[in-house]
């Protein structure tokens, strides 16, 4: 009898032992699959529409989409980049500076504006475009328009971007000065905010010139839009610029990931890669700025979109 009872203790006591184990197993399974959801570290990039919005998602989808992937699979935790489409150039810049966003991409104007609302700005990198860190601008007229020189422009109306745009409205008005032109030489002159509403209205002759990107150029053409272009000048390449409360791995990762990009992963948003870049390539841009108060009346006849 007394060898029953301890053989009977005996197996209660193995049998505790090998639940206790089972437990301990599920919950370090339990522990382990936890952390393969680990909840994704949330963050925000920021764009301004120089175009139509939607033109604006579908081109940058895919860009951002790649570079979330390519970032958590480095870090190996899972990284979730959202888009927020600010819609103005003072938007977009607001939304960067004070953090609502925790990187962006600005034009080279915007990043001056932006560095002066919030000097703790980094730039991450700066866009390449054909191996290059320069673009161009135009100032076009109609295509069946008699105006074959800046000079010829006195006395025509003329149709600017936004009163924020590198292109649309800072480089053009220098342009316009270098040749003599300001505010008080144009019969007309107005600000319809995107490069695409530049193009449409020299095109339907409402402006008999105007100033917008080459890529916005070369879309509306392809559409149909009769245009041509006046005048080309160059424009420094876009930066990504990071907040300071973007996590430094994070922001480490994204850096590593746009320098590495290849043309075929870039060029869904017009460009081939991105380069090395810092405040120093910027400097013409805001000297430019400062030529362009000369034109006068600036925001006399805005009417940004």
């Amino acid at each position: 009898m007394m060898a029953r009872l301890v053989f009977l203790l005996t197996l209660s006591f193995t049998l505790l032992i090998a639940c206790s184990d089972s437990e301990t197993r599920g919950e370090q399974s339990k522990t382990a699959a936890d952390a393969s959801l680990e909840a994704p570290t949330r963050v925000v990039f920021g764009v301004y529409t120089a175009d139509k919005a939607s033109d604006v998602v579908k081109e940058f989808a895919p860009a951002i989409g790649w570079l979330e992937r390519t970032v958590s699979e480095s870090l190996g935790r899972p990284v979730d980049i959202q888009m927020k489409i600010a819609n103005s150039y003072l938007a977009g810049i607001s939304d960067i500076a004070v953090g609502e966003v925790h990187f962006s991409r600005l034009g080279p104007a915007s990043y001056i504006h932006a560095m002066d609302e919030n000097s703790d700005l980094e730039i991450l990198a700066m866009e390449s475009k054909n191996g290059e860190r320069s673009f161009k601008g135009l100032i076009v007229v109609h295509r069946d328009s008699e105006i074959q020189s800046i000079e010829e422009l006195r006395g025509k109306s003329f149709a600017f971007g936004s009163p924020l745009s590198t292109i649309g409205r800072y480089l053009s008005q220098d342009i316009l000065i270098s040749n003599g032109i300001y505010s008080s030489d144009l019969s007309q002159h107005a600000f319809l905010g995107r490069h695409d509403s530049v193009g449409m209205a020299v095109a339907a002759k409402a402006f008999d010139a105007g100033a917008l990107k080459s890529s916005s150029f070369k879309a509306l053409v392809e559409e149909g839009y009769p245009l041509k272009t006046l005048v080309a000048f160059d424009n420094v390449t876009k930066p990504w610029i990071a907040h300071p409360s973007l996590d430094s791995e994070v922001a480490a990762a994204i850096k590593r990931a746009m320098l590495e990009i290849t043309p075929e992963q870039a060029l869904e948003i017009g460009i081939d890669g991105f380069v090395e870049s810092g405040p120093q390539f910027y400097e013409e841009t805001g000297a430019a700025m400062i030529r362009s108060e000369q034109f006068g009346s600036s925001l006399t006849t805005t009417s940004q979109q």
